[in-house]
């Protein structure tokens, strides 16, 4: 059984946002409303695993992302890797 989504937070860097056996249920991109943010997000603890999304979000819309109503299932972690100037997510997810 999983329980409610937690969330990451909004942050401004690559990192490790949650390590073992969960489910991503949401990410949000947020952009500088002119250069474009991109996120990639694997099933890892250090970048190096499968790619389970990845997307681009325009500069000038602002944000955008996904949700997802049955979440995807991580077996090791979830690995954020962000790039685009001024760009920040969050990302939300149940555990068991």
């Amino acid at each position: 059984m999983y329980l409610a989504a937690t969330s990451s937070g909004e942050l401004s860097a690559t990192a490790a946002v949650y390590t073992g056996p969960c489910r991503l249920a949401s990410v949000l991109v947020i952009t500088d409303g002119t250069n474009a943010g991109k996120v990639v997000i694997d099933d890892s603890t250090g970048g190096s695993g499968t790619v389970k999304y990845e997307t681009t979000v325009v500069g000038a819309n602002h944000y955008g992302g996904r949700n997802w109503t049955f979440p995807v299932k991580f077996t090791t972690g979830i690995y954020v890797t962000l790039s685009g100037t001024g760009a920040t997510f969050i990302v939300e997810w149940c555990s068991p």
